[in-house]
């Protein structure tokens, strides 16, 4: 029996807080290899999930949607590496992140997913994670 909307959105937000001060964010950016700035910053944003099985099972939800044609999780680091720059480290696209998903929530800027009630840049981060175990 899955758990109710509200007990997985409070996970999916707690999830988004903490990265703004998780431990794993420290120290990262030197661990971060990359081929290119895009690369690079989708790395990072990947590293920014604290749970990224669990953001994959949405992902691959939200890859399934009409909302990803729309907003596809690419879109995302491109408005992150656009938003951040090029040598922004782990700490700032955090920072970055919290502030739009927070933005987003004000706003009631949000989408429905198989009973998850999350923000657009939440749904495309995991889009991403899911794409990531895709490649």
């Amino acid at each position: 029996m899955s758990a109710p909307p509200s007990l997985r959105r409070r996970w999916l937000l707690g999830a988004a807080a903490f990265t703004a001060v998780s431990l794993r964010s420290f120290g990262l950016d030197a661990a971060v290899r990359c081929q290119n700035h895009f690369d690079c910053t989708r790395k990072k944003l990947l590293s920014l999930l604290d749970e990224p099985q669990r953001a994959r099972m949405v992902g691959r939800t939200y890859l399934e949607s009409s909302i990803a044609r729309v907003a596809p999780p690419a879109g995302l680091v491109e408005t992150v590496l656009a938003e951040t720059g090029p040598d922004a480290g782990i700490e700032a696209i955090s920072r970055y992140i919290v502030q739009r998903i927070r933005r987003e929530l004000e706003n009631v800027e949000v989408i429905s997913l198989d009973g998850w009630i999350m923000s657009s840049t939440e749904a495309q981060l995991c889009g991403l994670a899911a794409l990531d175990i895709m490649a």
